[in-house]
């Protein structure tokens, strides 16, 4: 043996190190147990929050339009919306109230409060951002950036967003997989 090492280091028994081994298995496994079931709590935690207002539940996620209702007009998926995601309207919002997007053929901003009721108060209605190229807006287009700053509240219901006016406008959106493409 070599000289720097304690002579006790090489006396364990067999049983001694078959159950230091059989020890540091079981910290290992309830280590592993704990970090999934971590992750079933996050995952509930996640749910939780789409069934609730206000920004943590809203912002931070792309929506899609999926039906749009304003001054008697009714807006509801066509089979071009699910081909043509460029042309389809989303919102996206952030913590600071920016709310930004596509209106369908063009890229809108606006700046909003969300409270945590989901009480919406505009600061900035949502209008055409400047670019060079823009298009000719669309009937749902226009409705779309009409029906916006009509809307009062928010709430989710599972994948699901909806944005209600006190005059009726409603506007509803499925939370997208993955974030639209850029308008041109």
């Amino acid at each position: 043996m070599h000289r720097l090492l304690p002579q006790t280091l090489f006396s364990a028994k067999p049983t001694t190190i078959l159950r230091a081994g059989i020890l540091s298995l079981s910290l290992f496994c309830l280590t592993q147990a704990g970090c999934s079931s971590n992750d079933a709590h996050q995952a509930e935690a996640s749910q939780a929050a789409m069934t609730q207002t206000g920004s943590s539940a809203i912002c931070d996620r792309q929506w899609l339009l999926d039906s749009l209702f304003v001054d008697g007009r009714e807006h509801k998926p066509r089979l071009l919306w699910k081909k043509m995601w460029r042309d389809r309207p989303y919102l996206g919002c952030d913590k600071l109230g920016f709310v930004r997007g596509s209106a369908g053929s063009n890229p809108y901003l606006g700046k909003f409060r969300l409270d945590d009721n989901g009480s919406i108060k505009w600061l900035k209605p949502p209008k055409i951002s400047r670019m060079v190229g823009r298009r000719d807006s669309s009937e749902l287009e226009q409705d779309f950036l009409l029906a916006l700053p009509l809307v009062t509240h928010a709430h989710t219901q599972g994948d699901l967003l909806i944005l209600e006016g006190n005059d009726g406008t409603r506007l509803e959106f499925r939370q997208a997989s993955e974030a639209p493409p850029a308008a041109r």
